[in-house]
């Protein structure tokens, strides 16, 4: 049997009806008498236990993964204001769908994907080719705390073969970091990552979209702590951002959160610019007392070189990358469409008056269905190793054989 694939989505404010209507929509959308596995979404302001009961009422026992989101993205949908829902539903005899849960990442980050990637790496064969993992992002609200990703991807990789495509996304239900869920088939979870491993007849391609291009020559970091960069070139990290953005305190130092972004260049340090090799941070808030920069990943270290970047979707740019991607499956029918995009790209976050995701849909096409959130933080291999993302979106295609 051919996979059949079917998307739907609502945005009515009743969480249980929401999930029902969803479901409903994309077992019609597909055809699907035979559910395999579902991917959920739903908005942070829907109660996700009402939600996954709806979902429930048509899916019943079928495997299934998801999450709280700031915003959804459909082949038809856009949509970040409200009460946004996202159901896409797989039945295939091609592929088959393996779901796992990991507790306690606000505990421990490593240690919690280290025990997701015992549990996948039991279950790995030769035929598996994707996964896709998504976590909880908020650690806490007050003082805002993020967990994060870049340790638990580096538990989860280390027991993962390479020939395994991983993409990943981290679950926001706001930017408040308000209390964030997870489904794991019929359970709602909170504080857990949770994954779906992709095997049989099948491939799944993944590429980056950053949007962003190096403004600053290369600068050193020279004292940090944890997620905390005190000193840029032996300077407060603070009054160096200014000094680059030429401010002179006309942009206040608070408004840098969520603005503020540093690049790592993964290539060659002077040979032509080449966004796929880039891993951008973001930062999350400021110290304005000891003059720092608080960043999503805690990652950046004494001696890296980053350089500060400006923001500039490309929508040409996103056109040749996805075409790029699908010349890179060769005899294989793409059959479905999965984008990761960080909240800030969204139009009233951005300063743009354009949809980033809007191109991402018409070049898809409505050949092919196409399911995705807006995250707080993505996930993808930057040469050979995954890497936290910022201010980025990854496109995962899924072809049959």
């Amino acid at each position: 049997m051919k996979t059949k694939i079917g998307t739907g989505w609502s945005n009515q404010t009743n969480s249980r009806e929401a999930g029902i209507e969803a479901a409903t929509i994309a077992i019609k959308n597909g055809g699907i008498a035979r559910p395999d596995f579902a991917l959920v979404f739903c908005s942070g302001k829907h109660n996700p236990y009402e939600f996954l009961e709806g979902v429930n009422s048509i899916l019943k026992e079928t495997p299934k993964i998801g999450g709280s989101a700031i915003g959804i993205i459909t082949d038809e949908f856009i949509g970040y204001d409200g009460f946004e829902v996202g159901v896409t539903v797989f039945s295939s005899d091609k592929i088959i769908f393996k779901t796992f849960a990991q507790s306690d990442i606000n505990k421990n980050e490593f240690i919690a994907g280290s025990e997701l990637g015992m549990q996948i790496q039991n279950v790995i064969t030769e035929v598996s080719k994707g996964l896709l993992v998504f976590y909880d992002s908020s650690k806490q609200q007050n003082p805002p705390m993020l967990n994060f990703a870049t340790p638990l991807f580096e538990g989860i990789e280390q027991y993962i073969p390479e020939y395994i495509s991983i993409a990943g996304g981290g679950f926001l239900a706001d930017m408040q970091l308000n209390t964030c869920y997870q489904f794991y088939n019929n359970t709602v979870l909170t504080q857990h990552a949770v994954a779906v491993l992709i095997s049989g007849e099948c491939t799944m391609q993944t590429t980056i979209m950053h949007g962003c291009k190096p403004c600053s020559a290369y600068l050193t970091i020279t004292k940090t702590h944890g997620s905390i960069i005190y000193e840029i070139d032996n300077k407060p990290a603070l009054e160096v951002i200014d000094e680059l953005l030429g401010n002179s305190q006309k942009i206040k130092w608070k408004d840098f959160a969520l603005y503020v972004t540093l690049g790592v260049n993964h290539g060659d340090k002077f040979g032509l610019f080449d966004e796929k090799e880039y891993a951008n941070r973001l930062t999350l808030a400021v110290d304005e007392e000891n003059k720092a920069l608080i960043m999503f990943e805690p990652d950046l270290k004494v001696g890296d070189e980053v350089q500060l970047m400006r923001r500039s979707i490309d929508l040409n740019y996103i056109e040749t990358t996805v075409s790029e991607l699908k010349a890179t499956m060769q005899e294989r029918i793409p059959i479905f469409s999965f984008y990761i995009n960080c909240a800030g790209r969204a139009k009233p976050y951005s300063g743009t008056d354009f949809e980033d995701a809007e191109e991402v849909q018409r070049v898809i096409g409505s050949n092919i269905p196409l399911m995705g959130f807006y995250s707080g933080v993505e996930v993808a291999k930057v040469g050979t190793k995954l890497q936290a993302l910022d201010w980025t979106g990854v496109l995962c295609i899924i072809g049959e054989e």
